[in-house]
């Protein structure tokens, strides 16, 4: 199910993305850096920056290809009530997941809600996008 409109949906929402996470980082929204799992990994570690954020683009591309297509096999459920879910559970898990609180609370307290607003920014685009073009008539797509 390769669509124009998902691969354009997914190349926007991770230029969007992209855009939006190196802002976060350049004025201290966010704690952490993008690109920060580069250099956990030998292999990408020495890499340039360009390189590093190139291969984040490449990886958020993927993820919301994947996504569209998850999205659109759930059409019956309004996009509004999906796109907050996921959203609020993908920030703090990302967030959980990269800065590692030691209890629950201060995991709720170092949560980036500039970073959760992008988030359900980026989500809300593509769940409504996804469940927009499913819903429409075949011949309305051609």
């Amino acid at each position: 199910m390769k669509t124009k409109t998902m691969v354009w949906t997914s190349l926007v929402a991770s230029v969007g993305m992209l855009v939006a996470l190196r802002g976060l980082h350049f004025f201290h929204f966010i704690d952490w850096s993008p690109v920060g799992w580069a250099n956990r990994w030998e292999l990408f570690g020495s890499s340039s920056a360009f390189w590093k954020w190139t291969l984040l683009f490449i990886l958020l591309f993927i993820i919301t290809i994947i996504f569209y297509y998850l999205i659109s096999l759930t059409s019956s459920i309004p996009p509004t009530i999906t796109s907050l879910i996921v959203s609020i559970i993908l920030a703090f898990a990302i967030e959980w997941s990269i800065l590692v609180p030691s209890t629950l609370m201060e995991g709720f307290r170092s949560i980036s809600y500039p970073f959760l607003a992008i988030v359900a920014v980026a989500i809300r685009f593509i769940t409504g996008t996804a469940v927009f073009m499913k819903k429409l008539p075949k011949e309305a797509t051609k």
